[in-house]
């Protein structure tokens, strides 16, 4: 019981005396006191959902919230705020929020002091943004579905990845490599659809087989335009002169790979017809 009370008394405090978000603080406070996943889980989602449905001053603290905890001297910590900080830097409507959560990012990916596996959690979780499969859990209809990322929002971490790829560690940029590959690869689902594409009953009703097989066209149209779209900003990235040596001939080798992806004829012919160089 007390362990308890001391967490409700700072948020009470804090929201009288400091104006703190209710819902911003207590996941802020959970992320740093529980060991229990599914606590966890529960308050990255409540973070994560503020991005969406908060107002802006609901943003800025939750967002100020994760960039305390991804600054945390405590790796675990650290950890934890990654994915919700790659939801607000990508989601959020606000440019300050935007802006500050994209720095963050960068920061954590480029600066010396934090360490390789920090840096890689981050890529990977800005792979599985990118992927579709990150989201919050939401019910419709009495059933649960993933609510994802949309296809604007993936493009742009597209371009943050491309963009900040010249900063990266020669491992990182290899593991960098590695995501635009497997993200030339992935396949369309249901579940990683975009809600633009794909709204919460064709994701989540078993017997509209018809329908689903609709949003899974539709999201493969769009899927391939993002595959080109990584395509275009890869060359982009050529074009600046940006990167040398291995990292630049770790790009080119995507040139090659590209014959052996499973990808459409259409769009493996549209990438060999402007290969990188």
């Amino acid at each position: 019981m007390k362990t308890l009370t001391i967490p409700l008394l700072f948020i009470l405090l804090c929201s009288l005396f400091l104006g703190c978000t209710p819902t911003g603080l207590r996941s802020y406070i959970v992320l740093t006191t529980s060991k229990n996943p599914q606590d966890q889980r529960e308050a990255t989602e409540e973070l994560m959902r503020l991005a969406r449905e908060g107002s802006i001053v609901d943003q800025i603290k939750a967002e100020g919230h994760l960039r305390q905890l991804s600054q945390s001297a405590i790796p675990d910590q650290q950890e934890l705020a990654i994915k919700p900080l790659v939801w607000f830097s990508f989601v959020s409507d606000d440019g300050y929020v935007q802006e500050r959560s994209l720095a963050r990012l960068e920061g954590i990916l480029t600066h010396q002091e934090w360490s390789e596996d920090y840096k890689l959690k981050t890529l990977s979780e800005v792979a599985e943004f990118l992927s579709g499969r990150m989201g919050t859990t939401e019910e419709f209809k009495n059933k649960r579905y993933l609510a994802n990322a949309e296809s604007s929002e993936r493009l742009s971490a597209i371009k943050f990845i491309v963009d900040v790829y010249p900063d990266l560690s020669s491992e990182l940029q290899q593991d960098s490599i590695g995501m635009f590959s497997g993200f030339l690869t992935l396949e369309p689902t249901i579940q990683s659809c975009p809600p633009e594409i794909c709204d919460p009953e064709t994701k989540i009703l078993e017997d509209s087989q018809n329908k689903s097989m609709l949003g899974i066209q539709d999201w493969n149209k769009a899927l391939e335009q993002l595959k080109l779209d990584l395509w275009v900003s890869l060359q982009s990235l050529m074009d600046g002169s940006q990167i040398f040596g291995q990292s630049k001939d770790s790009v080119l080798a995507l040139n090659e790979e590209v014959i052996r992806l499973p990808l459409s004829s259409e769009l493996r012919n549209k990438l060999l017809n402007q290969p990188l160089e």
